[in-house]
Formats: C-alpha cells, structure tokens, sequence
C-alpha cells in the first residue's frame, strides 16, 4: 500500500488583537484511497484524533514568540475530507494562538528546524479587526497588500526555520 502524499498546503492566519487563529489545509494524492477507507469504515474519527495529536506534538517542537513571550499554539481539531475525487484527500487543521496585543506595533516569530519545502504551498496573513500587516520574513515570495498578505513558496524552496510577521493594532 502507498501512503497519501502531501502534494500542496494552505495557511491561513487570522490576526485579531489577542489571538492568531491558524487554519492549516494539506492536499493529499491517496492512489489506494486510505482516507476513503477509514471514511467507510467508520474509523474517521479516529484518524482525525491522531492526526490532531501528531499535529500537536510538531507544534511543540516549534518555538512560537508573539512579542516577546514563548507561546503554546492549540491544535483544536483536524477533519479529513475527500475533495471531488477518491484519489484527493484534504487535511485541515484548527490551530489557535491567544497572546497579550500591544497598541502598535506587534511581532510573531516562528523558530523551527530548518529544511526545504517539499511542495508548493502558499500562506495567507489576514488581518482582522483594527489589525494590519506591515512586514513579512519568510521565504518565499511575499505580498503585502492592504487587507492581506501573500507568501507563496515553491517546491524545493530553503527554509531556514526562522519567519516573523509584524502587524499593528490600532485598537484594543
């Protein structure tokens, strides 16, 4: 049997004053259709419980600063879906960053092992309420635009395990 392989992932970070909600989406190539499977066996669940753990313990080998302060990013829950085809799984996770916001300027750091993007994906930073996005360090390449920002990273793209985000708040 072939295991699902990772073929694209998504990010989406939501920024509000005192919290990051991070949805994290992976597209799966499933040729023996593990994930459908599980689905007809009743054992979804499961996977999804596993998945969210394994997710979990990545996490914390991760360092997240958010000014200044080490903070624990939550796995809430991962749902495994199976889009337009058997053969194209998705898994998404539920993430979620509560953290003391600073009128102004504000600074997520992401510490982690460096490697290579071993497909494309691309992170979305949206700002909500009172927030804006004023500065990315990530590679790939970044877009700031006024209610969004874009990194898109190729497949084979050096990732040397530091990113940060600067966004402000002019309202808490």
């Amino acid at each position: 049997m072939q295991e699902p392989i990772p073929v694209y992932g998504q990010g989406f970070f939501i920024v509000d004053p005192g919290s990051i909600a991070y949805i994290i989406v992976f597209d799966y190539y499933d040729p023996d259709r593990y994930y459908v499977g599980l689905a007809r066996s009743g054992r979804v669940e499961d996977e999804e419980r596993v998945l969210a753990e394994n997710m979990q313990s990545l996490m914390d080998e991760e360092r997240v600063i958010i000014n200044g302060e080490d903070i624990r990013p939550q796995v809430l829950w991962a749902k495994v879906e199976i889009r337009g085809s058997p053969k194209r799984p998705s898994i998404t996770f539920f993430t979620l960053m509560k953290y003391k916001p600073r009128p102004g300027a504000n600074v997520y750091e992401n510490i982690y092992d460096e490697t290579s993007a071993e497909y494309d994906y691309t992170v979305y930073w949206i700002p909500g309420r009172c927030t804006r996005i004023t500065s990315i360090d990530s590679p790939g390449y970044v877009e700031i635009q006024e209610h969004l920002a874009i990194v898109r990273v190729p497949q084979g793209t050096r990732i040397p395990g530091y990113e940060s985000v600067s966004f402000t708040h002019t309202c808490i």
